[in-house]
């Protein structure tokens, strides 16, 4: 046969496609060699072999062109399929956290109506361009969120707490002011009316202490003045006195008998305008002289017809003008013994 072969009869490693080849090509090649001469029996059987090898030949590459296309076709179906695979895989990820999104969304969404009592909108969901600039803004309050530290979950509640009780509290404040405006009201009415009723009173006083302070001294004048007259409720008392003989002055540079009389002078005039049942005096003619003292006991002899005196005293003419004398004595020792005189029988 025409052509080649290796060693000990065995065709080369080589593809089944340029193994026949190149067989049909040293076959032809060798063929052609043969010089045919006129029309001999062979010849043409001959050329007729020599164009179907050569037909085989050329069929022989269109196939192996075919086979080639086809396993690149197959190495891009391979390739496109892994890509489709790859990208349903990717779909199906991005659809399960499409809907655990949703699922942390629906759980945000009821915790924030819990905790805000449904004072709180949601917004809707924005557009996809607006996602970038979301994103950095939710890291920039992630931020400031972990700088401000632990944030205390029961403030609403105690929000809405102390809310009630400032409402409470402003109402009760409310009432109070309401009160003290009544009150404040009131206190001034009172205040003009005690006002009006001390003025009245003190004018009164000074009538009745002027006359009994002219029977105790045997003439002069006495009032009783307002240090702050515009003030009549605050203000304190000065005692203004004019014995005969001397000039007005306060009953304070008076002397020590002066004094006393002109006090009971003018506690007798409060006795004389507002009467009493029973009125002690203690002592009170102990600085007195002799004539002052009868003039007292005049006095009080006057005005026991309203009151009923009751005096404590050392003195003998005092004593002299009483109804009744209780004295205490002491007959043994130790022993102390009440002893009662009336004087009108």
């Amino acid at each position: 046969m025409c052509g080649e072969f290796g060693e000990e009869g065995i065709l080369p490693a080589k593809p089944f496609g340029f193994l026949i080849q190149n067989f049909n090509q040293d076959i032809v090649g060798d063929c052609l060699k043969i010089d045919f001469v006129g029309d001999g029996p062979f010849g043409k059987p001959v050329e007729d072999a020599v164009i179907k090898f050569a037909q085989v030949g050329r069929l022989t590459a269109d196939v192996e062109s075919m086979r080639t296309r086809v396993e690149a076709a197959a190495g891009e179906a391979e390739q496109r399929r892994s890509g489709y695979l790859g990208a349903r895989d990717a779909a199906h990820a991005a659809r399960l956290a499409l809907a655990e999104a949703n699922a942390e969304r629906e759980k945000l969404e009821e915790k924030i109506a819990l905790t805000l009592a449904g004072q709180a909108d949601l917004p809707e969901p924005p557009p996809a361009e607006a996602v970038p600039e979301l994103e950095t803004r939710e890291q920039a309050l992630a931020v400031e969120y972990e700088a401000l530290g632990p944030v205390n979950e029961l403030a609403v509640a105690e929000r809405d707490e102390l809310e009630q009780r400032h409402a409470f509290l402003r109402e009760q404040r409310r009432d109070l002011e309401h009160s003290m405006e009544s009150l404040n009201g009131t206190v001034k009415e009172l205040d003009a009316t005690c006002a009006e009723r001390f003025l009245a009173t003190l004018a009164e006083v000074n009538v009745a202490f002027d006359v009994i302070f002219r029977q105790l001294f045997g003439g002069g004048e006495a009032r009783a003045e307002l240090s702050d007259p515009d003030a009549p409720l605050e203000s304190g008392i000065e005692i203004r006195v004019r014995p005969p003989g001397k000039h007005t002055q306060s009953v304070l540079l008076l002397s020590g008998g002066e004094k006393a009389l002109a006090a009971v002078a003018l506690l007798l005039g409060l006795f004389r305008i507002r009467p009493a049942p029973f009125c002690l005096l203690d002592e009170v003619d102990a600085p007195l002289d002799d004539a002052n003292v009868e003039r007292l006991a005049s006095l009080l002899r006057e005005m026991s017809d309203g009151t009923q005196f009751l005096l404590i005293t050392h003195n003998r003419r005092t004593m002299a003008h009483a109804d009744v004398l209780y004295g205490v004595t002491m007959e043994e020792a130790g022993v102390s013994r009440i002893v009662s005189v009336r004087l009108e029988e």
